[in-house]
């Protein structure tokens, strides 16, 4: 099982937290608002997520939600890159 923590802000181009930001919080949105993919799990996520949790997630899990927010079409590169960072 690995970690994954995204209760951060988001930063801008030179480091600085962007007010009202928050990695989780967009992440549990995005899972929220999807048609696609395990409904059950995505809301238990999304949950953890909103509530500034962290997941512990089996390699599976851990490929899935990496993939789902690697591929998702609405986030910027900014917010992308950073989430990603987080399974580092």
């Amino acid at each position: 099982m690995k970690k994954i923590e995204l209760n951060k802000a988001i930063t801008d181009l030179d480091g600085n937290a962007i007010e009202g930001s928050n990695l989780g919080k967009l992440v549990a949105q995005m899972l929220v608002t999807s048609s696609k993919g395990d409904a059950l799990k995505y809301m238990a996520w999304a949950l953890k997520l909103h509530a500034g949790e962290p997941l512990e997630l089996d390699p599976s899990d851990l490929e899935t939600l990496r993939n789902f927010i690697k591929d998702h079409d609405q986030l910027t590169i900014l917010s992308k890159a950073q989430m990603l960072d987080c399974f580092a």
